[in-house]
Parts: structure tokens; sequence; C-alpha cells
């Protein structure tokens, strides 16, 4: 596997939010061919720190929302995490990070290998930074 045929896989920059709870979002990722970046908001987290339970928006580069989905965040081992994503009960994504002195940086994969609709037919030309 090349770097341009990396599919389904992404890394996204966790900071905290301006609220006790909150995390903001930077994100890209290859999608199914299509690369694409945006932002996200989690709501509902610890007051400090960064491992918990959140509900986590996600936009993309114009800003509509594109996914709201469940986020488990669990420190593991040094300053390690392990993160999985959930739509309902399902786990849709999982991924690792590490606390860096801009956030929480993290790497994640997409289980499913059947693309949705919706991002499936992503505009190139909404596409930023590639």
């Amino acid at each position: 596997m090349t770097a341009t045929s990396a599919t389904n896989v992404g890394f996204v920059l966790y900071k905290p939010g301006k609220q006790p709870g909150t995390l903001d979002a930077t994100w890209c990722q290859r999608w199914f061919g299509k690369k694409t970046t945006g932002s996200g908001r989690a709501t509902g987290g610890p007051e400090q720190g960064y491992a918990g339970e959140y509900k986590i928006e996600y936009f993309d580069a114009g800003g509509a929302q594109i996914a709201t989905l469940g986020l488990h965040i669990k420190k593991s081992e040094a300053s390690c995490f392990e993160l999985e994503w959930f739509d309902g009960d399902k786990i849709v994504d999982i991924g690792i990070g590490m606390e860096l002195p801009e956030g929480l940086a993290v790497g994640w994969r997409h289980l499913d290998e059947t693309p949705p609709p919706p991002l499936a037919e992503i505009d190139e030309a909404e596409n930023v930074g590639y």
C-alpha cells in the first residue's frame, strides 16, 4: 500500500474547547478515494483532560454537518489514548492518539468498507488543502 492508495483513514487534532467538557476538532481523511477536511465539536466530556464519553458533530470544509457520533476516549499507556467512534451502539471507527502540546493528535481507521452516499459524492472543489 502506498500513501496515495490508503483509504478510509484519517487524522484529527482535538483541542480543549472554550467550555469545560468540550473539544474542538480539526480533521483530514482519505474517504473512499476522496480527500476531505473539516472541523468538529465534542460535548459532554470531563471538565479536564481528554479521557471520557462525548457526543461529537463533524462538519465539512464548507461548514455543513456531515456526522454526529458518540466518541469514547480512553487513556491507555503513558501518553497514549485509544479511541472509538460509535453510531448508536455500533463501533464505526477506531483510533490511537498521543497528547502533545498542541492537543490530542489521533490517527484513525473506518471499519466499514461500504461508502455512505453523502461522503462518497463530495465535490473535489469542497476539499481544502489538497
